[in-house]
């Protein structure tokens, strides 16, 4: 057997988010090195797949991987993509080696990331019906119609591109129930690769295939016209709203980027015999981040700021507000579970906010002196002022 699947009932619990379950009802998994967490308002259950590769008679043949399956109710074991709510599917990229669907996928996604190009292009057919595709795991025997809504994702542990779609074999109008909001990203190290796929259904189409004529339907004029009203359409008009993945995604971590050695133990904060959190209690605005020898100034014209309470850590990155739990011990201190918005800003806004999300992310150590905060952190520190 090279598939391994296991069922978990996940109860809603309070312990996952020390700072934040209470008020959004999320539920730690972890399972393999993966770490994420599961809003109830998703799923209440997974199915988990571990795919070791080299079954011949799937096409297109895929790479290993372990699949999460989210689900409500209690199914049988995982079926189609298709069948589901929503499907996380972890790759190594090392894995991917020799799968010629999933390299594809791996080089355009890495280069999409690097060169950062105007993903527009991606999201206008051409009079033949074709269209520039993105990068999309699992490989899918069928073509990428379409793609809408499409922009740059990044979150502390990953980089990637969240969109709309839909995988046809034939050329017809679309229905309501078949589309697919996806984000394909990669985790900040390389190591992995991350499909996260939620099925989505709109009012914007109808709900059964409506007659046409095949002899005059104008494909490529259908397609953009499509386009343009998932584009221009509220959250609202699609169930389950794409954001219903927002919690998962922002949550995802990998063991092997946890590096637990690099970071000292820090225990959990305790109010009751220091309520000033160490001298952390407050709100401090961010002046400077980097290597200590060659720091670079916080943009006046988008502040971050940071502020620790005894009921975590909340801020903003200068463009999408965050919240999370913090532990101290002394100088030492950590950060836990930080979940933040996804709303794309402007360059160089966003640097500005993925390099302050990495910082905490590997956060080390503190310092107060005066008014002024210096957070010790992998390849540089942060400094902050004391707000008024």
């Amino acid at each position: 057997m090279r598939f391994k699947w296991l069922i978990l009932a996940l109860l809603l619990l309070a312990f996952a988010f020390p700072a934040l379950a209470q008020d959004t009802g999320l539920t730690q998994v972890t399972f393999d090195g993966v770490t994420f967490s599961l809003p109830s308002a998703l799923a209440t259950n997974v199915n988990i797949v571990q795919y070791a590769g080299g079954d011949e008679t799937t096409f297109p043949p895929e790479a290993p991987h372990t699949r999460f399956y989210l689900y409500n109710g209690f199914p049988a074991a995982p079926q189609s993509l298709f069948d589901q709510g929503a499907v996380l599917t972890v790759y190594r990229t090392a894995d991917l080696a020799g799968n010629a669907e999933a390299e594809a996928a791996l080089q355009q996604l890495q280069t999409l990331l690097n060169d950062r190009p105007d993903l527009t292009p991606y999201m206008t057919v051409a009079d033949d019906g074709s269209g520039q595709t993105l990068p999309f795991l699992p490989a899918i025997a069928a073509g990428q119609v379409i793609r809408a809504r499409v922009q740059y994702v990044d979150t502390p542990a990953m980089s990637g591109i969240s969109y709309i779609t839909v995988y046809r074999q034939d050329v017809s109008p679309f229905t309501g129930g078949e589309f697919i909001y996806t984000f394909q990203g990669l985790s900040q190290d390389g190591q992995y690769y991350v499909s996260a796929i939620l099925n989505i259904d709109t009012t914007l189409f109808p709900a059964e295939l409506e007659a046409f004529d095949p002899t005059t339907f104008n494909a490529a004029e259908y397609y953009n016209q499509s386009v343009q009203q998932l584009n221009e359409a509220g959250e609202e008009a699609f169930t389950p709203a794409p954001s219903a993945l927002e919690p998962v995604l922002l949550s995802l971590t990998f063991l092997d980027m946890a590096n637990p050695a690099a970071t000292p133990e820090a225990t959990p904060t305790d109010t009751t015999t220091d309520p000033t959190l160490g001298g952390l209690a407050g709100t401090w605005t961010l002046v400077s981040w980097g290597p200590v020898d060659a720091p670079t100034a916080a943009l006046p014209n988008a502040p971050v700021t940071l502020t620790f309470a005894t009921t975590g850590v909340t801020g903003s990155g200068g463009c999408n507000t965050f919240g999370g739990s913090f532990e101290y011990n002394a100088n030492v201190i950590s950060f836990r579970d930080v979940a933040t918005t996804l709303i794309a800003c402007e360059q160089p806004v966003m640097d500005q906010e993925t390099a302050f999300f990495n910082a905490l992310n590997t956060a080390s150590a503190f310092q107060i002196t005066g008014d002024q905060l210096q957070i010790t952190y992998d390849g540089g520190v942060l400094t902050f002022t004391r707000a008024a």
